[in-house]
């Protein structure tokens, strides 16, 4: 099995988007090389959509760049995935991990600023480019070697096949 992250520079500022789109291209062109046949990739150009199109609706950045790129390197730099996998963990969670953990949770974190807007772009665009995609949820709220176990025993559910899982 193939793990492929995308690796964020700690001390970058306000990035631009040809950074995002840039580390989704390359991200998924090492997923596609690699010789694996089940590849795991945290996030992709869905998370990339999901993420402009609220920094839009919220900021007023707009998304429109993002989109079109999307509809224009679809099956060229950007592939569909076979399923989707989300942790699903609520903001308060998260916060309370990184504080007991020493991390720092920035201000600006998407994720813990609009969670309800997050959730329901992801719901959205998950209709609107991958209706036929399979999704599987987690409760990420459980203790992490909880969520790693059930997602271990997912990921190799998967490996056996569509007609292996319920």
């Amino acid at each position: 099995m193939a793990a492929i992250y995308k690796s964020w520079p700690t001390d970058l500022k306000d990035p631009p988007i040809e950074f995002f789109l840039e580390r989704d291209e390359d991200k998924l062109h090492r997923a596609k090389v690699a010789p694996q046949q089940l590849r795991l990739v945290d996030r992709g150009y869905l998370s990339t959509l999901t993420f402009y199109s609220v920094l839009e609706e919220q900021v007023g950045i707009s998304a429109q760049p993002v989109y079109r790129w999307v509809v224009n390197e679809m099956g060229r730099k950007l592939y569909r995935p076979d399923h989707y996998i989300f942790v699903d963990v609520l903001p308060e969670v998260t916060v309370e991990r990184y504080n007991r953990n020493g991390g720092l949770v920035y201000e600006n974190n998407m994720w813990i600023k609009f969670p309800k807007r997050i959730n329901y772009w992801y719901d959205r665009l998950l209709a609107s480019f991958e209706p036929a995609t399979s999704v599987y949820r987690l409760d990420g709220n459980r203790e992490p070697n909880i969520v790693l176990e059930e997602f271990r025993d997912l990921v190799s559910m998967l490996k056996k096949g569509p007609s292996k899982i319920d």
